[in-house]
């Protein structure tokens, strides 16, 4: 805001002349040093005008800003945000509880995520970009939730065939485990949506006119396969964790005792956000798994995701809490910790198994340069 200085003014029936001076705070340095705010320059009549220094120039407006300051306050008990960070946000409450809950998610992840999955976090007050956009939630309620921007690329064939070479359906084990554990808790495209989505180009080839027919083209998914992953196909969690461990004193046993670390963390129960027709779809897989650069399954996935910003997905991960109870609070922290941790492991193996897929068929590739998905 501009500094205004008003010049003297004169009081009618008064000889005496009242000079009024308000300094705004400008930092102009060919500025002098304010007055006083009223200086009578002889007798007056004993009225004085009143300071503006402290009377407000511009004002906030908050939606719903009660819910909002319940949030600042439960950040500010649980020791995530103190009074220097409220001042280093200038005093926005809706700076202040953003600029918090991203400090503290980069400093729990600690850019493991980097070039590997990315996700954006947010908290609402609506149900966001659903069937119901806009529409409250009850009870004073917020969701916070983390959206997909672009989702992990992990090439595991290689590394299954060097698993296989130690002993005979390692590698479909291993693989195994690491499908079911991140099913609880992100949604991936393998093998079995490529499948599907196979089977759907089968039955509109069939549905359409005779003359287009010819025009389909399906991509051979069952030869992407490997031959362990097709042959075994009732695998349970037991056995698949008790032939892992007998490997794990092996050469392989980094990626052993990581996926082993990820199935434990995808076992612990979190209290996750579940919508009944608030969106169209599901959420937008957070993970790209194929056993080959660019094969049937990569070759599936760049065709569907071509659909997937026509429509309204859920969030990656949604959970639901009033800030002012605290269970409830520590409830959704505990999930969203549970989410991030099963992400950076999921991280750390991609680059560990990508690094084997480099090694074994430098020369013999595409590169890749950019993630299958940008979403908007």
């Amino acid at each position: 805001m501009r500094r205004v200085t008003k010049p003297g003014a004169c009081r009618r029936g008064s000889g005496h002349k009242i000079v009024i001076r308000h300094d705004a705070g400008s930092r102009s340095p060919q500025r002098t040093a304010a007055a006083i705010d009223i200086a009578l320059l002889g007798h007056g009549c004993g009225e004085t005008l009143p300071s503006l220094r402290r009377i407000p120039t511009s004002y906030r407006l908050e939606t719903n800003g009660e819910r909002l300051y319940r949030l600042c306050l439960a950040l500010v008990e649980r020791n995530l945000a103190d009074a220097k960070f409220w001042q280093k946000s200038g005093k926005v409450a809706v700076v202040f509880a953003r600029s918090a809950i991203q400090k503290l998610i980069e400093e729990f992840s600690g850019g493991a995520l980097t070039d590997k999955i990315d996700y954006c976090f947010e908290v609402r007050d609506d149900l966001g970009t659903g069937y119901w956009r806009g529409g409250a939630l009850d009870g004073g309620k917020l969701m916070a939730a983390f959206e997909l921007q672009a989702c992990g690329y992990l090439k595991i064939g290689a590394a299954l065939d060097a698993l296989e070479e130690q002993e005979r359906f390692l590698g479909a084990a291993f693989y195994y485990l690491l499908r079911r554990s991140l099913y609880r808790w992100i949604r991936i495209y393998d093998h079995t949506d490529a499948e599907c989505y196979n089977e759907q180009l089968h039955e509109w080839m069939e549905q359409d006119e005779p003359e287009s027919q010819d025009a389909y083209e399906f991509p051979p998914v069952d030869e992407a396969i490997p031959e362990p992953v097709r042959a075994v196909k009732d695998w349970t969690y037991p056995s698949a964790r008790k032939l892992l461990r007998r490997h794990l004193q092996g050469p392989h046993s980094v990626w052993i005792q990581k996926l082993l670390t990820l199935h434990r963390l995808s076992r612990l129960k979190g209290q996750v956000m579940r919508f009944e027709g608030e969106y169209d779809d599901p959420p937008v897989p957070s993970l790209l798994l194929v056993f080959r650069e660019n094969d049937a399954i990569q070759a599936c996935f760049d065709h569907e995701s071509e659909r997937y910003n026509e429509t309204t997905n859920e969030p990656s991960c949604a959970v639901c809490f009033r800030p002012e109870v605290g269970e409830e609070s520590d409830a959704a922290l505990r999930t969203m910790a549970i989410f991030l941790r099963v992400n950076m492991e999921l991280a750390g193996l991609i680059t560990l198994l990508n690094g084997m897929e480099e090694e074994t068929h430098a020369g013999q590739r595409e590169h890749r340069t950019e993630p299958s998905l940008r979403t908007a």
